[in-house]
């Protein structure tokens, strides 16, 4: 039987995927680093 998981994120962290700079911010569309993409990792777990 599977169970999901009622974790749900409160804040939206954003990764660099090139230099892995972090950011709890409500959008971030590029890194203030190194102007990478970035990608939500505050997503529900399963």
């Amino acid at each position: 039987m599977v169970y999901s998981d009622p974790y749900t994120p409160t804040r939206s962290y954003y990764e660099c995927l090139d230099c892995g700079y972090r950011e709890a911010t409500e959008s971030l569309r590029s890194c203030p680093d190194c102007d990478g993409a970035t990608r939500n990792i505050a997503v529900g777990r399963e």
